[in-house]
């Protein structure tokens, strides 16, 4: 079953409030799926957050399920941010 826009909105307050507390107590790079990972979501759910991410406006080495700006793969451990950086990403997503 696919998340519902709520759902998926809620996921990602979810992740923004796991980078605030990462900035505070842990502070290392993370990525979006990694996060996601971490908040307890699978794959699937995953998937399906970093591709609203994507079609947000989360666009520049988000994740290896879309290829970088030249067209070339990604590798994941490149699409790792400070929690700080990739809070400043999710607070920067156009709405709906």
């Amino acid at each position: 079953m696919s998340l519902t826009e709520s759902q998926i909105n809620e996921a990602i307050e979810q992740m923004r409030s796991h980078c605030k507390l990462l900035e505070e107590t842990d502070y290392h790079s993370v990525s979006a799926r990694g996060v996601l990972y971490t908040l307890g979501y699978s794959v699937k759910q995953t998937d399906e957050v970093i591709t609203d991410l994507f079609d947000r406006g989360f666009t520049y080495c988000l994740d290896p399920m879309f290829p970088g700006s030249s067209g070339e793969p990604i590798i994941l451990g490149v699409c790792c941010y400070g929690p700080d950086q990739l809070r400043s990403r999710l607070d920067s997503l156009r709405t709906r």
